[in-house]
């Protein structure tokens, strides 16, 4: 809206930068107008041109001589100059000014432009064509940004987010972004992982998708995080793309984004345990078997103790001393190589959100 307003000023000052006509010669009103384009092209880095079809004569304004760097006390700009400085990549192959300056591509073109500093910036022109009653091309009148800034940052954010869609194909999940009444805003999943899941039902929304006998549990678990504001840990039954419900981990973490009123949350929901507990709780949380859990791991795979002290790479008292242990939960680094080769056999092993130990050998 603002540039099409500048635009239609542009339609009145340009002409006059090209006739000559001093600050002086001109009725207050234009004179109001001309320093209100000065401050707007200094301000938002805007800039104007003007093609005369008559006389196939540009005429730009001061902020046009910014942008592309050119000195005007030295060179006066023609399309043909200003298209030389355009990368070669993004240059009009057209022939002549009236090609250049009626080119259907200028009513909206973004194209680098390397300086005459070697400087290289972003710019994105927008031109309005006129026509005389015989449908001729009269003149052709263009506003120009440099949007520079604007293609770095939404290019750091195409990096972010391909970095969180490779880091869900690796984790078998899906990065998700909620409000605090728990509606999804963003979700960040590898195609096969978005596919297979059945999240967008109507919209963002989980719940859509989570078995019903699990709603009300999850509810609470997410209302007593956003009260305590600590971390969200659940493990509801997801509903996949081919109807059948599977075990998800899901846990997040809230995510104070700078001037927002309300926190939001951030965080990960995967059918692999591992991809979380190792993350989020690091070793301790690995460590924290019991020795009945510890024998139980065992019978789910068939092991005696020689074969679980081969599989965690200690010795056959160690395991005997780990079954035999009153002390509740064991840690150590035994344990943790021990938790580990369950893991390895296949067990998941994890921490449900009432905070207790979960094991099981399937899928």
């Amino acid at each position: 809206m603002i540039r099409r307003l500048l635009l239609s000023v542009g339609l009145l000052l340009v002409p006059m930068f090209a006739a000559g006509v001093t600050m002086a010669d001109r009725n207050p009103a234009a004179r109001s107008a001309e320093e209100w384009v000065k401050v707007a092209e200094t301000s938002l880095g805007l800039g104007f041109w003007h093609w005369e079809a008559s006389t196939a004569k540009l005429a730009c304004s001061l902020g046009l001589y910014a942008l592309t760097g050119v000195n005007p006390a030295g060179v006066q700009l023609d399309l043909a100059f200003l298209e030389s400085l355009v990368h070669p990549a993004d240059r009009l192959v057209v022939q002549g000014a009236h090609g250049l300056a009626t080119d259907t591509r200028q009513a909206s073109r973004q194209f680098r432009l390397i300086r005459p500093d070697g400087q290289l910036r972003w710019l994105h022109g927008r031109a309005n064509t006129f026509f005389d009653r015989e449908g001729a091309i009269t003149r052709v009148v263009a506003v120009v940004s440099d949007v520079t800034e604007q293609r770095e940052a939404d290019a750091r954010l195409a990096r972010k987010r391909a970095l969180l869609q490779n880091l869900s194909a690796l984790v078998d999940g899906v990065f998700w972004i909620a409000d605090n009444e728990g509606q999804l805003v963003d979700v960040f999943a590898a195609d096969p992982v978005v596919s297979d899941i059945d999240i967008r039902n109507g919209g963002i929304d989980w719940r859509a998708s989570m078995h019903p006998d699990d709603l009300d549990r999850l509810a609470t678990s997410w209302k007593r995080a956003i009260d305590t504001k600590k971390r969200y840990d659940a493990a509801p039954r997801l509903r996949r793309a081919n109807g059948e419900y599977q075990q998800f981990h899901i846990a997040g973490l809230p995510l104070y984004v700078e001037h927002s009123l309300a926190p939001l949350w951030a965080g990960l929901a995967t059918p692999n345990p591992q991809a979380i507990t190792s993350a989020a709780y690091g070793l301790a949380y690995d460590l924290a078997l019991t020795a009945g859990q510890v024998r139980a791991c065992r019978a789910l795979l068939d092991w005696n103790a020689e074969a679980l002290a081969k599989a965690a790479g200690v010795s056959l008292s160690t395991i005997r001393r780990i079954e035999a242990s009153e002390s509740g939960y064991l840690q150590g680094e035994s344990m943790r190589l021990v938790t580990k080769a369950f893991r390895n056999a296949g067990l998941k092993i994890w921490r449900g959100e009432d905070g207790k130990v979960c094991i099981t050998d399937r899928d």
